[in-house]
């Protein structure tokens, strides 16, 4: 029997489905487009990938499905014709800060196992190279020496960053050692060792010693083993100590092992010696993850104008009141010893002792004596101390905190209130100890091929070459790699590194990097589901996101794409419209079929817009700036090449450029952290040299598509600040004044109040299955209502809490409309294009669209006149139809009209057609970028030959 040809959906009901039949051809591209909230996702998302999924779920033995959460069967009567199904979504959840793009493309792990198998080491010591070497080929260096030759093995260790010597000491104790060699000086561990705190020490473990003779192999191996092991770095050093053997045979020993001059080598390196998510790898300052926290003495003080002693200092710092204890004790005696006064105000105390409050005595010792006030003998007094100063003290205890197994939640909320995040000082930011950094491909080490742009990186593998005896290991993983940073560079990230954060990268970057990831697998026969693929991607580059979908159903694939992207529409061989509105107004199948069957339904949104019968149209004129502008000079982070670069204000600006061009650098990470950091002290902006003109704006709101609360209980209407406005209406009732109810009486949230107490105020109960998924089963007590019943009985024009709580935005604005305040916020969520949101709907079921513009909503419904902000929007176009850009344009101009400044960065044809000023950065991504191309109205960008976003503005304006 030949395989079905379509997937044949029946009786979908999921969310606003309204029990529509469709049929998907299967080896096709099949677009499911349509207004925002219409439906495409339930379709795509929860109904055929639900389904696939949880078929294929119910196909694995019992064992396997213990270990998987199971999937809720979704509301529709029967999916035929389905094979596995793969969702590539932008959902960016919590992203490990260890997550790399190497790390998630699987390149990085490649790239581990090159270097082990053949890296050449450079010594530490000198510029000699040599190949790295197994236990066996050193057993049998040393094994050719003569018979008695005497021989020591010896490990170099260095002490950790911010720790003392003696910290290093008591490790190597630890481990049960006790002879080290110190700058050429052998010393006893056990005996007190002098040593100056402030410099760099060459310091070696003496790991064993022995006699050449027959029979010697497994001790050899067991010293051998325990010497590469002791700290992890796999470094040796073999020193000949017999002095009857000649300096033909040392000098051959030493040639076949390793540097002849400092007869050090590394062996039996594996690929996780590379792996900065492995313990004994990564940098023990900052275990790996390449930032670790520095004190900040500006959180320390909390009034400049006070004296010490009247609390001038966090009291979680130094507490000057209260019983003396240890702090008090060196806070007097530092006085005492420098000659300054604790009564002096802070700000008027010299710049010296300062330095000494905060960073110590340096070495100075100071005897400490009793205060005349005090009566009792602290274990202290007498002792001589060298004091350490409040920030090396807190930076100590961070590291301390930071190596236990279990860190206490409280202990870390207040390092991050004293402490801010930099590059760490131990690794600069490599993430790996740097032992790792000896070992080359090319005179290149591990890092510095990570933070190549991957075009650069691909050259540099396309260029390796290797001797006859190391060429077969490493083509083969060569071979890997370039194939897959092939893809990526085929897909419109070529201005990308390994090295990048994943944390970093926008939810497009992500999804088309396991795009990539999808086709390197090369399977056939899948269905593929993606949300948007040309999210964050400049009209230049959809082009190669369209050409990798070919790709995809080419190799006998179904692609199914829910797209708002007119090009991918134009591109795809079956469209499914629906719709025909958001919310309740959608549901329904609109049209499907071709492009052209598209352009000719009568119903179809998209299809007017497609044969232009419906436009947005090109303001008549640009509006001018207020006179007034944002300056920021020499900004230099990321790829910016030290520009200068003029914001006006009172207008809509948009920063445009392909992708990777430097556009979230300028703006999220230079402008937007500085002036965020003259409130916050903890907030690193990016590289810059300034930022002029930041006294023209009140305030800076960042409206970006991070979610609007964490847990279900968050909702719009709480959000945009109207359920307070609700419930005191529900006072205001003549039950709730009988009854004496308030406010938090008519909150699902607060405990013994108006909540149902069963399913504490969540209106479900979830139980957990094994073998099955978890079960929710509306609350038996309250009917899902999440109310106590007499808080129910209480009704506002007709309606409960729990009734109001379940009406769309659109209903409610009708409800409220006597309501002024109220009518006000919810008809903006309508003109926004959210009235089919219901007021209680649970943040967690919002995609990231939705919350930026409810975050807008709430902007809007708050704006004064008079105040002068400047609102940053990071691509709010994302996950809306052209028809609702037209709605979104209308209220940005809302905020315009009442003197703020929209600064957008956009990609999008139809926004930057509407700007009032573009300001284009390029001319490509990555290292070729950062400049910036071509600025003014968008009729003068189009006329920049160099600009590649002006070349398109041509097409549309």
């Amino acid at each position: 029997m030949l395989g079905k040809k379509d997937i044949e959906i029946k009786g979908a009901r999921q969310n606003n489905l309204k029990n529509i039949s469709v049929n998907i051809p299967r080896d096709k591209i099949t677009v499911i487009t349509g207004v925002s909230g219409s439906g495409k996702s339930s379709l795509a998302f929860d109904v055929i990938y639900g389904e696939g999924q949880r078929r294929f779920l119910d196909s694995l033995p019992t064992f396997s499905r213990n270990r998987i959460s199971q999937l809720k069967k979704p509301d529709v009567d029967f999916v035929f014709g389905l094979s596995p199904v793969i969702a590539i979504e932008q959902k960016r959840g919590l992203v490990n800060p260890r997550s790399t793009v190497g790390t998630m493309t699987d390149i990085y792990d490649y790239m581990r196992l090159l270097y082990a198998t053949v890296g050449t080491v450079k010594c530490p010591y000198c510029d000699e190279k040599f190949d790295i070497k197994t236990s066996g080929q050193i057993i049998e260096a040393v094994l050719s020496l003569p018979a008695g030759t005497k021989i020591e093995f010896l490990t170099p260790v260095c002490k950790l960053y911010g720790e003392t010597y003696e910290f290093l000491f008591d490790e190597i104790r630890q481990k049960g050692y006790s002879n080290l060699v110190i700058d050429g000086k052998r010393i006893d561990i056990s005996e007190e060792i002098d040593i100056d705190e402030y410099c760099d020490h060459d310091i070696k473990i003496v790991i064993d010693r022995f006699e050449v003779k027959k029979n010697i192999e497994k001790s050899i191996t067991n010293s051998l083993e325990t010497a590469l092991a002791v700290i992890g770095e796999h470094v040796l050093i073999a020193e000949i100590i017999s002095e009857d053997v000649s300096k033909q045979v040392k000098d051959k020993f030493y040639s076949s092992f390793g540097c002849k001059e400092h007869h050090i080598t590394m062996a039996n390196i594996e690929s996780h010696y590379f792996a900065f998510n492995n313990m004994s790898s990564s940098c023990r300052t900052c275990g790996g993850i390449g930032t670790s926290k520095k004190a900040d003495p500006r959180l320390m003080i909390i009034n400049h104008e006070k004296s010490i002693n009247e609390g001038a200092f966090d009291p979680s710092v130094y507490n000057s009141r209260g019983e003396i204890t240890y702090k008090h004790l060196i806070m007097y005696n530092i006085a005492k010893h420098y000659k300054f006064s604790l009564d002096t105000p802070f700000n008027q105390l010299p710049d010296d002792i300062k330095d000494i409050l905060f960073y110590g005595t340096k070495g100075e010792k100071i005897t400490i004596e009793s205060p005349p006030n005090s009566n009792k003998r602290h274990w202290i007094i007498g002792r001589t101390i060298q004091f350490s100063g409040f920030v090396n003290q807190t930076e100590h205890w961070y590291r301390e905190t930071i190596r236990k197994d279990k860190v206490n939640e409280a202990v870390l909320e207040w390092f991050k209130n004293k402490m801010v995040e930099y590059t760490c000082p131990d690794c600069g930011g490599k993430k790996l100890k740097k032992q790792r950094f000896s070992v080359l491909i090319n005179d290149k080490n591990i890092h510095k091929l990570c933070w190549m742009q991957l075009t650069e990186l691909y050259d540099f593998m396309e260029n390796l070459t290797f001797p006859p005896n190391k060429k077969h290991i490493a083509e083969p993983i060569i071979q890997e790699i370039k194939k897959r940073l092939l893809l990526l560079i085929e897909i419109g990230l070529d201005y990308l590194s390994l090295g990048r954060r994943a944390d970093t990268i926008s939810g497009g970057e992500a999804q088309r990097i396991r795009l990539a990831s999808q086709i390197s697998s090369g399977l056939m026969g899948m269905i593929y589901i993606l949300d948007e693929p040309s999210v964050g991607l400049h009209a230049r580059d959809s082009k190669k996101v369209i050409k990798i979908l070919n790709q995809l159903r080419d190799i006998g694939n179904t692609v199914i794409v829910v797209e708002h992207d007119m090009e991918t529409i134009e591109n795809a061989d079956n469209i499914v419209e629906i719709g025909p509105g958001p919310g309740i107004h959608g549901g329904e199948i609109v049209a499907t079929g071709s492009i052209d069957k598209i352009k000719k339904a009568k119903h179809s949104i998209t299809g007017r817009y497609l044969c232009g019968k419906d436009m947005i149209v090109v303001p008549k004129e640009r509006r001018k700036y207020n006179g007034n502008k944002l300056t920021i000079l020499g900004a230099k982070e990321n790829n910016l090449k030290d520009i200068d670069v003029e914001i006006p204000l009172g207008i809509l600006v948009c920063i445009s450029g392909v992708s990777g061009s430097g556009k979230s650098s300028l703006v999220n990470e230079i402008l937007y952290k500085k002036l965020k950091s003259l409130s916050d002290p903890r907030i690193i902006p990016g590289e810059h040299r300034s930022l002029e003109g930041y006294e023209h704006i009140n305030g800076i709101i960042n409206i970006d598509q991070s979610p609007i609360g964490k847990s279900s209980r968050s909702n719009p209407a709480t959000y945009v600040g109207l359920f307070d406005s609700i419930r005191r209406l529900f006072t205001e009732t003549d039950e709730s004044i009988e009854n004496g109810y308030t406010i938090a009486n008519f909150s699902f949230n607060s405990k013994n109040s108006g909540r149902c107490e069963h399913c504490k105020g969540d209106g479900r109960i979830v139980t957990k299955l094994q073998f099955m998924p978890d079960v929710e089963t509306v609350c038996p007590i309250c009917k899902g209502q999440r109310y106590k019943k007499d808080i129910l009985d209480v009704r506002y024009n007709g309606k409960n809490i729990y009734e109001v709580l379940d009406m769309s935005v659109e209903e409610a604005a009708e409800f409220f409309k006597d309501k002024k305040n109220i009518y006000h916020k919810l008809n903006i969520m309508n003109q926004l294009g959210l009235g089919y949101l219901k007021l209680g709907q649970p943040s967690t079921t919002l995609s990231g669209g939705e919350a930026q513009r409810i975050k807008l909503a709430s902007e809007l419904g708050k704006i004064k006149r008079g105040t002068s902000n400047l609102y940053i929007l990071d691509e709010p176009t994302t996950g809306l139809h052209i028809s609702d850009i037209k709605k979104l344009l209308s209220c940005l101009n809302l905020l315009i009209e009442k003197g703020h400044t929209l600064l957008v960065i956009e990609h999008n044809l139809e926004v930057l057609k509407a700007a009032d000023y573009i300001i284009d950065l390029g001319p490509e991504g990555g290292k070729n970028g950062g400049y910036v191309v071509a600025k003014g109205t968008p009729e003068q960008v189009k006329e920049v030959k160099e600009s590649v976003t002006g070349q398109f503005l041509k097409q549309v304006l």
